[in-house]
């Protein structure tokens, strides 16, 4: 700062003390050449938190104030730090995976938040681990993957399909491509249990919820994603983490500005792989072929003038009739190339030092290819619409208190046709492949001057030696015939308190969280019984026919669709949870590391029937209750030397009183061999990251059956009958 002026002097004599006149005037100007030197020298203590872009906590972040060897901290799990400072001195923020950053020290702002940003020619340093921990890569002692949520983003509104190929060791397939119906199931590390639950336990924000769930959660909403495959990984979840486990935390909010993204996509669908059948001609010759081949007297099926008849309906020469000579591509008849489907999201996040936000929305349409008729006043395609809303709160009470409000909702409306199985895919593909396609055609036009107009005229062929019996199935009637409708919906609230408790010990935390959800669903059908009709004769010379009603009896066909009521579910879930953390850095080498947890949680169905019997049952309707005690105890030396042990201790209600509890211990070590000495530049230009872990340990699934209860015996007195 320059500040000009002006000193008069009188000259008059003084008889006091002048040096004191001259250390006086001194001060003052150098106040005025550099008030900052006043503060130049000055300790005092910084508290903040170090993030990453997504708002998540960097914990082992190092802050160093520059020139001062003993003025020092390192982020705790959280990401929090305490660091003594001079003023006006620089301070250097570092992290193996992040852009390192400063800042100057100002007595005037105790208080600093910071956020690196990752550097692209890393992998992220900071993985999400059991019940939400934070852990440096290399202090991992436990097998966990993670995986960026930009890799995750495909042109598909299902999550699980975007994981498949992504991670080593997890095998993914799917069994069906109709939306509502495409979720991936997924192995990790092989099937680790027989006969019942094999898929891994999945957690969103340390709640766990299904693969529907997790398929319709919007990537634009995750802040990260882990998988946990072995023992020591999955250990604190006792009797749940026997398959591995799949972790999902959602973005929350970050101090600035309110910052708002949009996402629209427009994606094309069509069947990977289709299956080449034989046309018309094929099918007949080698359907004649395969009846000689077993009887050689055997009367061929199909006559020369049949075969030449179908030639004229393909080639659509003169006086053909395609009804009465029908040739069909079933397939053709019933699906389309492709389709199109869309998904729109849109989020707004921001907040300040004591309040942050992150509100996030979105719709996705996902349609099916199946054929629409303009006869029908109803669309009998498959259509999928998904709603979701999410909102995640945090809230500083005070410098030590944190409080996180998370409320999501998940709403699906599912439109589709009624089949043998619930999905056209494997129902209505498979029925376009066995039907013949010269037997009959799909439908004849409806003919106004015979009144046969206010339905569709199915084709079809009567069993032999009957007029009136269908013989055969039509998959295009099946297809039109009337639809089936669900609704889906999961509404979720969560609280949590995070509490730093540095004041009794450094490096003690505790976190206690309470979530509860319901889940509901219901579905309906509406169909007709289709008229089914055949050929009664034909008039070659005009190219005229006439029909003969198949079903003509009583009940058998209806113009006007029916309603009936299907399934139905209401269950509620309740969870609580708390953990104790502390963690404490002893010396520049050593760090140890410890934590509690304590859970409990409950579902409860409203329809409480017994899967073997669909009866209502008593046992069935009885709260399901799990509770565990979990713990971890981790000990690194100089970022080399890593040793962990883990433990579960849990308890289910759906074993025998003196079996209900199991215990769960793993123990592991890992070695940074990259971070030794003699591990120099050269050795790092071939291979610059070595690291050698084991671990032992045992894991549980309380999953493995369908009974309520194992240890009660049921008897069938009518097993007999």
């Amino acid at each position: 700062m320059n500040q000009n002026f002006t000193i008069r002097v009188r000259r008059r004599p003084y008889s006091g003390n002048l040096w004191i006149l001259f250390a006086i005037l001194g001060i003052g100007i150098l106040q005025l050449i550099n008030p900052a030197m006043a503060q130049q020298g000055t300790t005092f203590k910084i508290t903040g938190t170090v993030k990453d872009s997504l708002g998540l906590g960097i914990p082992g972040v190092s802050l160093q104030v520059k020139g001062q060897s003993n003025m020092g901290s390192v982020t705790d799990g959280d990401g929090k730090f305490t660091l003594n400072a001079i003023a006006n001195a620089t301070v250097v923020v570092s992290s193996v995976g992040f852009k390192t950053k400063t800042f100057i020290a100002s007595v005037d702002k105790t208080r600093v938040d910071l956020i690196l940003s990752s550097d692209d020619n890393n992998l992220s340093d900071v993985v999400v681990t059991a019940f939400g921990k934070k852990e440096r890569r290399e202090a991992m002692v436990g097998s966990v993957t993670s995986i960026t949520p930009s890799k995750l983003k495909i042109p598909s509104s299902n999550l699980t399909n975007a994981m498949a190929g992504q991670i080593a060791g997890v095998v993914a397939y799917q069994r069906s491509g109709q939306p509502g119906l495409d979720n991936s199931s997924f192995f990790i590390r092989g099937v680790t249990t027989f006969g019942y639950k094999q898929d891994p336990l999945i957690l969103v924000d340390n709640v766990e919820l299904t693969a529907n769930d997790l398929a319709r959660l919007q990537v634009d909403d995750i802040a990260s994603f882990s998988i946990l495959k072995d023992a020591s990984a999955t250990a604190l979840y006792g009797a749940r983490g026997a398959n591995g486990v799949i972790l999902v935390t959602t973005k929350e909010g970050v101090e600035g500005n309110a910052k708002v993204n949009v996402r629209f996509e427009n994606s094309i669908s069509q069947s990977t792989q289709n299956l080449d059948i034989a046309d018309p001609i094929t099918f007949m010759k080698m359907y004649n072929e395969a009846i000689t081949t077993r009887n050689p007297l055997g009367v061929p099926r199909f006559t020369q003038n049949d075969i030449f008849n179908r030639e004229q309906t393909i080639n659509n020469a003169p006086g053909s009739n395609k009804y009465v000579y029908p040739a069909v591509n079933w397939i053709d008849e019933l699906f389309k190339e492709s389709t199109n489907n869309q998904r729109l999201n849109g989020s707004v996040s921001g907040g300040g030092k004591v309040a942050r936000y992150y509100i996030g929305t979105s719709y996705n349409r996902d349609n099916g290819i199946l054929k629409v008729s303009p006869v029908n006043n109803f669309n009998n395609n498959v259509k999928l619409e998904n709603y979701q809303l999410r909102s995640n709160v945090n809230i500083n009470v005070t410098k030590t208190t944190e409080i996180v409000l998370r409320l999501s909702g998940t709403f699906d409306e599912y439109n589709g046709p009624i089949t043998d199985d619930g999905s056209f895919s494997a129902d209505l593909y498979k029925k376009a492949l066995h039907t013949s396609p010269v037997l009959f055609p799909a439908f004849y036009p409806a003919d106004p001057s015979t009144g046969i107009d206010t339905h569709i005229l199915f084709g079809n062929s009567s069993t032999e030696g009957t007029g009136n019996t269908v013989g055969y199935s039509n998959p295009y009637a099946d297809m039109m015939k009337g639809y089936k409708s669900f609704s889906r919906s999961r509404m979720s609230a969560q609280l949590e308190l995070n509490q730093d408790l540095g004041f009794l010990t450094k490096g003690l935390s505790f976190k206690g969280m309470f979530n509860t959800n319901r889940y509901s669903y219901f579905d309906l059908t509406r169909q007709y019984s289709p008229f089914f009709y055949n050929v009664a004769s034909y008039d070659r010379i005009s190219n005229q026919y006439s029909l003969n009603w198949i079903n003509n009896q009583p009940g058998q066909a209806s113009e006007y669709l029916s309603f009936e009521p299907g399934f139905k579910d209401v269950n509620t879930f309740v969870y609580m949870q708390g953990v104790i953390d502390y963690s404490r850095q002893l010396g520049n080498k050593h760090n140890i590391s410890s934590t509690i947890i304590a859970t409990r949680q409950q579902r409860l169905y409203a329809n409480a029937t017994d899967p073997q019997t669909n009866l209502p049952s008593l046992q069935y309707s009885l709260p399901y209750r799990n509770v565990g005690i979990s713990g971890r105890l981790g000990y690194s030396y100089d970022s080399r030397y890593f040793a962990e042990f883990n433990f579960g201790y849990n308890g289910s209600e759906r074993f025998a009183e003196k079996n209900r509890f199991g215990f769960f211990p793993t123990i592991g070590g890992s070695w940074v061999v990259s971070n030794e000495a003699f591990w120099n530049a050269d050795v790092k230009k071939v291979m610059n990251k070595l690291k050698v872990r084991a671990s032992y340990g045992l894991v549980g699934n309380d999953a493995i059956g369908a009974q309520r209860f194992f240890y009660l015996s049921n008897v069938n007195l009518n097993g007999g009958n």
